[in-house]
């Protein structure tokens, strides 16, 4: 089962390319926020984010790679990690384009991979 992580470029650029990656929501809620749709990120990403300049990533997530512990919260379209991620669980990293007005666009189209069963969590 896979998801996605939305990060700014330069916080992947600045991390340690030999330790887990530590999103700035680890230390400030405790976890990090997944989702497992692209149309899941966007909405995020265009709600939360759209207003922050600068360039952002797009990371590919196999859940079952990591070694730390994540669950959902509530809503099953957003697992949440409670631990870095670890390098080998980050299965592509790819830049998010935006529109112009600013707006996020996806990096795939939404049929390139279906949807995960979410009914049966880890």
């Amino acid at each position: 089962m896979i998801a996605y992580h939305l990060v700014p470029a330069p916080s992947w650029d600045a991390a340690p390319m030999d330790q887990p990656f530590r999103p700035a929501s680890l230390d400030t809620e405790g976890f990090v926020h997944l989702t497992h749709r692209m149309a899941d990120l966007l909405d995020v990403a265009n709600a939360l984010y759209r207003d922050e300049p600068g360039p952002h990533l797009v990371l590919t997530i196999a859940l079952d790679r990591l070694s730390t512990p994540w669950r959902y919260d509530g809503d099953e379209r957003y697992p949440h990690v409670y631990g870095p991620l670890d390098r080998a669980a980050i299965t592509a990293v790819r830049p998010i384009r935006r529109d112009p007005r600013g707006a996020f666009v996806p990096v795939e189209r939404t049929d390139e991979r279906s949807v995960p069963d979410v009914s049966h969590p880890v």
